[in-house]
């Protein structure tokens, strides 16, 4: 099980990787439109972190607001995930 310090670390990585963007505060919401990143760019960002952390990303989606879209919610709502996929 993964650190929910770790899963973020990869989040922001990965926002990196496929967007460029590495300046982000954790609490910034990702889909405002002046963080800058494409709503297609999620796909891509939902699917490599998926593959990196070996967590079913898209079931947080189904069950979240859009409030889940920031690092440190994510990380967290990944984390807990994670956490009740091994029970």
């Amino acid at each position: 099980m993964q650190s929910q310090k770790t899963i973020e670390e990869a989040i922001k990585e990965t926002i990196k990787e496929v967007t460029g963007i590495s300046d982000l505060d954790k609490d910034s919401n990702l889909v405002y439109l002046e963080i800058g990143i494409a709503p297609a760019s999620f796909l891509y960002i939902f699917d490599i972190l998926a593959k990196k952390l070996k967590i079913d990303i898209y079931e947080i989606l189904k069950t979240r607001t859009y409030e889940v879209m920031t690092i440190n919610n994510l990380a967290k709502a990944l984390y807990e995930l994670q956490h009740d996929e091994q029970v």
